[in-house]
């Protein structure tokens, strides 16, 4: 199940969707996300904190950025702390993973499977999501055009909502909104494809295995004990935790967590390092389980002759 956690995020365009369509804020429906108009705002904002994880890195002379994101979040964490926002006005350009914003980005990735690609789901397991979608709301015939592996995932982020975890206050998404606003330009670090390719890119029968476990993780209630607990160490900057987690997997997920993550790792270190060499300030932003251990983006980095240095938050 934890091999859902980091790769939740691609799902975060596609069940922005459902929001619009479910009937969100009935009893039976987990809460809606938090109205971002108003006093809301303006509270989030005067108690802005740092989250996550930041670091400085540099190289020929010049500086940049390393941020951690997290794919769900609640609107009292959107503003961002003084140290985030210091980086984030200082940089030129903002990079993301994927921008979730664009809508031939999120076509694309819910786009079907090639027949010989798909894996074949046996009709109770298919039962089983059926009703998961029901608890969450979501309109299944909207969900099963997607491949089996992005109907999982969906439902999974959008489950994060009963513990007032939402997409639409996802790191990426915020980040998004500030580029945007500030006119800053906003870049990817990925295309589609190269993102669709690694979570699809299982056989069909490790797909298969993936659903079956994410499908229990919902119905038992430990899937959304691990988004929440990503989301803390996220809050918290706590990178050990997540790295001492990864000694508890199973077998099907260390090989999905290897595909899914440190396998797009060096691509990942090789675009931010494309990007720093054409000369503009970067704030550059992937999920936390890219940045642990001596296969993170921290470590990557300073193997390429960067010098990086994690920043030191003072309010928390």
């Amino acid at each position: 199940m934890r091999t859902l956690r980091p790769i939740a995020t691609r799902a975060v365009g596609l069940a922005l969707l459902f929001w619009a369509t479910a009937a969100a804020g009935q009893p039976q429906c987990p809460p809606p996300p938090a109205d971002p108009t108003g006093p809301a705002v303006q509270q989030a904002i005067q108690n802005a904190r740092n989250r996550g994880a930041l670091w400085r890195f540099e190289k020929d002379g010049r500086y940049g950025y390393l941020y951690t994101t997290v794919h769900v979040g609640k609107l009292e964490w959107a503003a961002p702390g003084r140290m985030v926002s210091r980086a984030l006005n200082e940089s030129d350009t903002i990079a993301v993973e994927a921008d979730l914003t664009d809508p031939a980005f999120n076509a694309a990735m819910g786009a079907p499977q090639k027949p010989e690609e798909a894996p074949v789901l046996p009709p109770p397991l298919i039962a089983r999501m059926r009703a998961r979608a029901d608890k969450v709301c979501a309109p299944w015939q909207q969900l099963e055009r997607m491949p089996a592996m992005m109907r999982i995932m969906t439902l999974t982020v959008l489950d994060s909502g009963w513990d007032g975890l939402h997409v639409d206050y996802a790191t990426e998404l915020v980040l998004a909104g500030f580029a945007k606003s500030a006119g800053k330009p906003l870049v990817s670090l990925e295309t589609a494809a190269i993102q669709r390719g690694a979570l699809l890119g299982g056989t069909p029968a490790e797909q298969l295995a993936i659903i079956e476990s994410a499908v229990q993780g919902l119905e038992d209630g430990s899937a959304r004990k691990e988004v929440l607990s990503t989301v803390n160490a996220w809050a918290t900057g706590d990178l050990d935790a997540l790295q001492s987690s990864l000694a508890t997997l199973s077998p099907v997920e260390r090989t999905a967590l290897e595909r899914i993550v440190f396998a797009r790792n060096p691509g990942l270190a090789d675009r931010i390092e494309e990007l720093h060499r054409g000369g503009k300030r970067i704030f550059a932003t992937a999920g936390i389980m890219h940045m642990i251990g001596d296969r993170g983006l921290p470590k990557l980095l300073a193997a390429r002759g960067f010098k990086i240095e994690r920043v030191a938050f003072d309010d928390r």
